[in-house]
């Protein structure tokens, strides 16, 4: 018994001993971090792992006393940035210091990961340089009819709907979720999805698989993040960030699309045909050319981003229109007025003179953005600006996005609704990095046009058509999913529409 507990007492003292040394790593530095727990460091300090809890705790300790801030997710050291100046230093100034977004993995993953939001910088520049042309204005041109054809179709449905229901209440990001998946379908791949119509589609499951993982909490996708290492060692257990049926499911739609276009010579001149063109060009630049499983991973990343981020935010600002009725109608105003000028018909020049809409929109990716945090890793050793700080080659910084939209030094009453703060004269007025919505510099959100493009038409469509307003249903807070990395409601958001 003696001997045993002598074995055990060694295994713990040696234990809390390394702990402690890792838990020195910020300290040694000279950077102020967070008060540890030496045996389980940020572990149980937070409900769910998710960084933005982590974020919260370090802004609101370190705010205004600190440019760069050290915390642990287990015992990996990260980084935050909470000054607006490093913050574009790292993001922009100094981008060829922080190209990659995550560690590079020595073992290899599932092709479905192979996108251009995770791809390291090496192989992300050619990549993105490729995929670029997909996103211009003259491509959002084109798109433009499709997509208000199923702004349309989402308008027809929701009047069946309401006939239906005497109450008038609509599960907003349900609806929403429909409306971007269509669109998605029918101008990335030419689909037909039907999800207005049936809300049980394979593409309608899908796209909720990836951001409501059953089972996937987001304490374990943290650690295979934050330990990529770890990722071969768990094949054996058969643990996937992505569920299978995803992978087959975007892998199978790819093959079949590619096969009846190359079979019927069939052209669309959308993210499809640029993929297939990638597919049979020449190594140029390199950029090679592009497998069947990395279509699939670029067609995985533009349908989840493309879908989801547009769906929440449209949520998300329906919500707050019908918190604040006087936004709403201002908003209706402008959209009635600008459609009266193009006669009745919207066009994409009409769209894009709706400045208070377009407002309206940043302000909510403000209150709402899709990420909490923006996440970069030194792919060298990096000298903080202005101090005696050099941060290690492959150390992760996180830049907290959310935290700076709250800042209160930043926008004055920040939890209050106000698209005012985005109009050009304010904007001038604050830091260049003040708003994160989509990210910045060179790996900023390369669909963010087709983005607000969706939201905007989504908006215009409902707003001179219904009213919204609170139900007995619409819930006071709106809780942010714990299971999640993007940071998507966690239940439903039920309004009342009335139809004009």
């Amino acid at each position: 018994m003696d001997f045993y507990f002598i074995i055990f007492s060694t295994i713990f003292a040696l234990l809390i001993s390394y702990l402690r040394y890792k838990y020195q790593y910020w300290e040694l530095l000279g950077v102020p971090q967070l008060k540890m727990n030496y045996f389980f460091g940020n572990l149980f300090r937070i409900k769910t792992m998710h960084k933005t809890e982590i974020l919260h705790e370090v802004y609101k300790e370190f705010r205004g006393k600190a440019k760069l801030v050290g915390t642990y997710v287990f015992t990996k050291p990260i980084a935050i940035a909470l000054d607006l100046d490093l913050v574009k230093s790292i993001l922009i100034k100094d981008f060829n210091k922080f190209t990659d977004r995550l560690e590079q993995r020595k073992s290899t993953t599932s092709y479905i990961t192979q996108h251009l939001f995770r791809v390291d910088g090496e192989k992300w520049r050619p990549l993105r340089t490729k995929l670029t042309p997909t996103f211009t204005s003259a491509k959002m041109k084109f798109m433009f009819p499709t997509l208000v054809n199923v702004a349309h179709q989402m308008e027809e449905a929701i009047n069946a709907h309401l006939t239906k229901t005497p109450s008038g209440d609509i599960d907003t990001h349900d609806w929403m979720g429909r409306f971007t998946t269509d669109v998605i379908g029918h101008c990335a791949f030419g689909v037909e999805c039907n999800s207005l119509k049936d809300p049980n589609v394979v593409f309608r499951r899908m796209g909720h698989r990836i951001f409501y993982p059953k089972y996937f909490s987001v304490r374990l996708r943290t650690f295979m993040l934050i330990y990529p290492a770890i990722f071969k060692y768990l094949k054996f257990f058969n643990i996937k960030e992505h569920s299978k049926d995803v992978e087959d499911f975007t892998l199978q739609l790819v093959r079949d699309t590619l096969r009846l276009r190359e079979e019927q010579n069939v052209q669309r001149n959308d993210f499809i045909d640029l993929l297939i063109e990638l597919k049979n060009s020449k190594d140029m630049k390199g950029v090679p050319k592009m497998g069947v499983e990395e279509m699939a991973a670029q067609v995985h990343i533009f349908f989840a981003a493309g879908y989801e981020t547009s769906s929440s935010n449209l949520s998300y600002g329906l919500y707050e229109l019908a918190k604040n009725p006087h936004i709403q109608d201002k908003l209706r105003a402008e959209i009635i007025s600008v459609l009266k000028k193009h006669n009745g018909e919207l066009t994409y020049e009409a769209m894009m003179e709706m400045t208070y809409l377009d407002q309206l929109i940043t302000e909510t990716l403000r209150m709402y953005p899709a990420l909490g945090g923006l996440t970069r890793v030194s792919v060298d050793d990096y000298k903080v600006p202005d101090t005696d700080i050099t941060l290690k080659k492959g150390t992760r910084v996180y830049i907290p996005a959310k935290e700076i939209h709250y800042d209160p030094d930043i926008y004055d009453n920040p939890k209050e609704f106000r698209p005012e703060r985005f109009h050009p004269d304010e904007v001038q007025k604050r830091h260049p990095q003040a708003f994160l919505g989509f990210g910045d510099g060179p790996r900023n959100c390369i669909g963010l046009r087709f983005g607000r493009m969706q939201v905007r038409v989504g908006f215009i469509t409902l707003l001179k058509s219904y009213r919204f307003s609170l139900s007995e249903k619409t819930p006071k807070e709106l809780e942010i999913s714990k299971y999640s990395i993007v940071l998507v409601p966690h239940s439903k958001i039920w309004l009342k529409a009335e139809k004009l």
